[in-house]
Order: C-alpha cells, then sequence, then structure tokens
C-alpha cells in the first residue's frame, strides 16, 4: 500500500483527480486529494490571495496532521510549483515527486516568468476561468468537459508571481518523476521543463492524453503512479 497526495492545477480543485483517487484506491493505496486555499472545495477562502508559500503550507500541513509517511507527492500542471515549493517542507514524509505535464521551477524562477517576462500585474489578481471546448481536447468526452466547466474557479495570480524558494539539502534528494502529456498545447510551462530534461538527457515519461489525464486517462495515469519507479 502507498500513501498518495495528488494536488490540482489552475482553475481546479480536488475533484480532478477524483478517477485517479478512485482507481488507486481501488487497488488498495491511501489517496488525499486536496484543494488548495483559494480554489475547489476551498474557492471561498478569497479575502487574502494566497502565497505560493499558502500552498506548500497547505500540503506540508496535511501530511502533518495526518502523519503521513512515505508519500508519494504528485502534482499536475500549477501543481507542480506547489509540490516542489512544499518540498522544502516536508521532504522527510516524501518518497517521491511526481510532475504530471508541470513546470517545476529552479530556485528563484517565477511560474509566471517561465515562458517570458514576469507580467507586471498586481497580486491581489484573480485569473477567470474560461470554460473549455469540448473540441480542443478528444481525450475528454462532451459529459466530462460539461461537468469540468461546472467546477473551474479562479485562480490566485499571486502564487506564481512568488519565486521559487532555495532547496534544502533533503528536498533535493526526494526522488523525482516527470509525466508529460503528448496532446498538451505548445505554450504551457510544462514545456520548459521537458526542454530542461531533454537538454540533461534526464528521463521522462509520456502519456497519451490531453492535459486533463486525471479525468481522461485515470487508470492508466493511476498505473503509472503506482507502477515501478513512481511509487
Amino acid at each position: 500500500m502507498t500513501v498518495f497526495v495528488l494536488v490540482h492545477g489552475a482553475f481546479r480543485g480536488g475533484w480532478a483527480w477524483s478517477r485517479v483517487r478512485r482507481a488507486l484506491a481501488a487497488a488498495g493505496h491511501e489517496v488525499h486529494t486536496p484543494s488548495l486555499t483559494g480554489m475547489g472545495d476551498r474557492r471561498h477562502l478569497t479575502a487574502e490571495p494566497p502565497s505560493l508559500d499558502t500552498w506548500a503550507l497547505d500540503i506540508a500541513n496535511l501530511l502533518a496532521e495526518e502523519d503521513l509517511r512515505d508519500v508519494v507527492l504528485a502534482g499536475h500542471s500549477l501543481g507542480g510549483v506547489a509540490i516542489a515549493a512544499a518540498a522544502r517542507r516536508c521532504a522527510d514524509r516524501l518518497a517521491r515527486l511526481v510532475f504530471l505535464d508541470a513546470p517545476e521551477p529552479l530556485p528563484g524562477e517565477r511560474a509566471a516568468g517561465l515562458l517570458g517576462p514576469v507580467p507586471d500585474l498586481p497580486r491581489d489578481l484573480w485569473l477567470p476561468a474560461k470554460p473549455l471546448d469540448p473540441a480542443a481536447d478528444p481525450s475528454l468526452d462532451p459529459d466530462t468537459v460539461a461537468w469540468m466547466n461546472a467546477r473551474l474557479c479562479p485562480t490566485p495570480l499571486a502564487p506564481s508571481l512568488d519565486p521559487m524558494p532555495a532547496q534544502t539539502v533533503a528536498s533535493a534528494a526526494v526522488p523525482r518523476t516527470h509525466l508529460f502529456c503528448t496532446g498538451t498545447p505548445p505554450g504551457y510551462p510544462a514545456s520548459v521543463t521537458l526542454r530542461r530534461l531533454r537538454a540533461g538527457g534526464a528521463p521522462y515519461r509520456l502519456i497519451d492524453s490531453g492535459h486533463d489525464a486525471p479525468l481522461s486517462r485515470p487508470v492508466e495515469l493511476a498505473a503509472l503512479l503506482a507502477g515501478p519507479g513512481a511509487a
């Protein structure tokens, strides 16, 4: 049995991992799918925009309160930035980090600046969610897209403006797995990490899916997460 903590990306909540959670739980694993502050079932917490460290604490405090150890901590898309920051706080509880179609910013980098200059925008800005086009991702059926569109929520900009903290000795030593979706359009921040991995000859895996693999390929993704080298 493996303990998984699965973190969603922008405009989503813990619900985005619901199908993977069920697949992993059916195989006997313990699975947590928290929503980050201001999003998902915590979308009402908008009085103050969360920082990147707020999101890191969301994750680290969950692991501490539930006394979770040897955790496979996975982040999808912007969730990869959150888990990278969280690893600086809870590396001793982690067995592996898994980045799913997600960037892993280097220390000092800002997620909002991975593809160009950091935008000159206020920290208290919330980015509005745009409805997904069913035709944009053939791996998602129309009913799933409608279900997602009913749940999408604004995303706080502040965490993407904050620099990634410096690595600790412990966080740098946590094994990492990088998974990339073959159908993700160009221009996603994950492409920066993919280029770096290729340039350095580092391993990565591909999953035949659009960007929302947790909902379009949940069984395949669950098998990848629980398989050798990922748990």
